[in-house]
């Protein structure tokens, strides 16, 4: 599968308006392009089960699971500002973090992104909101709480 990754890098205002303008040629190129019978639209990726998952978060790093476990609470939206207030760190050191998101995925190219965001419209003009899918945020709670047994058991 073909694959194009950017880094931007900048403060929070210009790399929300970077991506809001590589989401809108992003749209431009969906209306144009047809795919074919073997292509995979992002919407297309397939479900993840609670085992893939399970390895999939061992792969990440300790700060992109807390911002994962974060945005679980809320995975309706959950506005960057409110994030970075949660987490008591800037959206450019959540968006570091996040990057072993994208590292993990490598391995698991065919399932679907366990995060996704959007530039917020007028609320938040600029600024992102992260969602989630529901059962991708039960997994991430069940891990956790999982994870957080486990460590009461070790202590």
């Amino acid at each position: 599968m073909a694959r194009i990754v950017i880094t931007i890098e900048g403060d929070s205002q210009e790399i929300g308006a970077i991506q809001e303008v590589l989401q809108r040629l992003a749209g431009l190129a969906g209306t144009e392009v047809e795919l074919g019978e073997t292509s995979r639209g992002a919407g297309e990726r397939e479900p993840w089960t609670y085992e893939e998952f399970r390895q999939f978060w061992s792969r990440l790093q300790d700060g992109a699971r807390q911002i994962l476990a974060e945005i679980a609470k809320r995975p309706e939206g959950y506005p960057m500002v409110e994030l970075e207030r949660a987490l008591g760190v800037p959206a450019r050191v959540i968006g570091g973090r996040l990057s072993s998101v994208g590292h993990a995925m490598r391995r698991f190219p065919n399932k679907e992104e366990p995060v996704e965001f959007r530039t917020g419209g007028d609320e938040a003009p600029g600024r992102r909101i992260y969602f989630m899918k529901p059962e991708i945020a039960r997994m991430i709670r069940r891990l956790v709480s999982e994870g957080a047994g486990a460590e009461a058991a070790d202590g």
